[in-house]
């Protein structure tokens, strides 16, 4: 006989039972819709009979989230140290204008209020193509390498967060998997007994002679 494991849950008990396990750990930047496209996925692919299955789906959700947060953090890490280095590339660029306009007035440049507006307005304009020039160059690879470099230890951390995520939630589908075939081996014994003892209830039918039998 096979394993008859009990009804599924329906989803207003899937909601009800997920209320009581709490809100979801989305943050404000992070989108709740995907989370929550997650764990109806989840909610399909298990389908929980009862809550302590859902307990377990729900920490398999949580972890693959977590998991999902910190693999996004580790690009937002070398992004931002990408970008540090453009502003502060852009900043260095603009002290360096600055300097040689300043060395150009101490060189006995002759100046007027028309010729200091227009040395400032190309001054501008240079600077901007020089920005635009640094943002253009520090697109490739070799500058988003050198920002992994410098936040490495960073990347590091997030691994072993990764790393403990991942165990946490390997560990959350063990217990699942294990959870529900003993279940499925006690609902089998279960119905065995049941039929079994509505069996010894029946009492055995009586034995219909043949016509002519002991005639």
């Amino acid at each position: 006989m096979t394993d008859r494991l009990p009804m599924q849950l329906t989803p207003t008990q899937v909601q009800e039972f997920a209320a009581v396990l709490g809100s979801a750990p989305v943050l404000t930047t992070e989108n709740e819709e995907h989370y929550n496209e997650i764990w109806q996925h989840l909610i399909a692919c298990y389908g929980p009979a009862d809550f302590l299955q859902l307990f377990l789906i729900k920490q398999v959700q949580n972890e693959t989230w977590k998991m999902i947060r910190y693999t996004r953090h580790q690009s937002l890490g070398i992004d931002r140290r990408f970008r540090q280095s453009l502003q502060y590339q852009a900043k260095r660029l603009q002290e360096q204008k600055a300097r040689q306009g300043e060395a150009a007035e101490r060189a006995g440049r002759p100046t007027t209020d028309l010729n200091r507006l227009t040395e400032l307005q190309d001054a501008v304009f240079n600077v901007a193509e020089d920005v635009d020039g640094i943002f253009d160059h520090a697109t490739k690879e070799n500058e988003h390498n050198k920002a992994l470099e410098a936040g490495i230890d960073f990347e590091e951390r997030l691994d072993k967060l990764i790393s403990s995520a991942l165990k946490r939630r390997n560990d959350a589908i063990e217990q699942l998997a294990l959870y529900r075939i003993g279940l499925g081996r006690q609902w089998r014994r279960v119905s065995d007994e049941i039929i079994e003892a509505e069996a010894t209830e029946i009492e055995p039918s009586k034995r219909i002679e043949a016509p002519g039998e002991n005639a």
